[in-house]
């Protein structure tokens, strides 16, 4: 069995809901959902909490009806519950060192303007980029594509990676 991610779920972000709560002349304290979710129909409120950020205002969140956090966003499991009730990781989760290192080089790529993939070579600097910020990125780039390199050459059996 694979492992699931969040991904796998439909999402439910409080911030489709925030405009028309702020607009909202009385307070609301729960909103009422109606779905139907893998032929089964379901009914209920789902509670609302706020908090007041330094800068003003009211920041809205959904308050899980399993385990009454307060969270962002809420995933459908049938009912509609928090990713930490559901057990999901997020995608990147679930990705191996090397792999994550090779989403960094790519990262990197991007920000730097250049073409994907490490067999394209190093780019120029961006027009318009800083100098400070390009030394930092291409010294990063270089430090993530040795890790790359390093970690490759371990998983190769003995006799292959001693002749290298």
């Amino acid at each position: 069995m694979t492992a699931t991610t969040l991904s796998d779920y439909p999402r439910l972000p409080i911030s489709q809901y925030t405009d028309g709560l702020r607009r909202s002349q009385k307070p609301v304290t729960a909103l009422e959902v109606r779905y139907k979710f893998r032929g089964k129909h379901y009914h209920y409120d789902i509670l609302l909490t706020t908090t007041q950020p330094n800068y003003g205002g009211k920041r809205y969140w959904w308050k899980c009806p399993k385990c009454s956090k307060r969270v962002a966003a809420l995933y459908c499991a049938g009912y509609y519950v928090c990713r930490h009730c559901i057990g999901a990781k997020y995608q990147t989760q679930h990705l191996q060192p090397l792999d994550r290192q090779f989403k960094r080089i790519a990262t990197l790529r991007s920000r730097l303007g250049w073409s994907g993939g490490v067999a394209h070579g190093i780019g120029e600097k961006p027009k318009g980029m800083h100098q400070k910020t390009y030394d930092r990125l291409l010294n990063e780039y270089h430090l993530t594509a040795n890790r790359v390199l390093v970690m490759t050459l371990d998983q190769l059996p003995k006799g292959i990676s001693d002749d290298l």
